[in-house]
């Protein structure tokens, strides 16, 4: 008797285990399909974000290529700007040759000769 009893006991306990188990698979299938529809709900919802990204990272490639074209016009400018500052400061270092210093002497020699002339005059005329 005492083994019918027990005999009993773990059949029932089968029993309630058995019931939890179909229960704890309803609930995962369950969890299963909202996870499906979640999925699925992401991909619609995901595809127009894809789309603009890529749209997006297409712009910003078609700038980052004009930038660099750009960059290359930029340089060039800046160094036609170097050069032409150069060749101002060789114009003045030659202007300042051929001119300024050849000015300077024929005033210092006017100078000398109105000083003269002056010191001349003074000369002859006091005496």
């Amino acid at each position: 008797m005492l083994s019918s009893i027990s005999l009993a006991v773990i059949a029932g306990l089968i029993f309630i285990n058995t019931i939890f188990i179909v229960v704890a698979l309803i609930r995962a299938l369950k969890a299963f399909g909202e996870a499906q529809k979640l999925f699925e709900m992401v991909r619609l919802e995901s595809s127009p974000v894809i789309h603009d990204l890529t749209q997006i990272l297409s712009d910003v490639r078609s700038i980052v290529r004009s930038a660099e074209k750009e960059m290359v016009k930029v340089e060039d400018s800046i160094t036609a700007v170097r050069d032409t500052a150069r060749n101002l400061k060789e114009f003045e270092a030659m202007i300042q040759d051929r001119i300024e210093r050849p000015l300077l002497d024929l005033t210092a020699l006017i100078s000398a000769l109105l000083k003269g002339g002056k010191v001349f005059w003074q000369a002859f005329i006091k005496r």
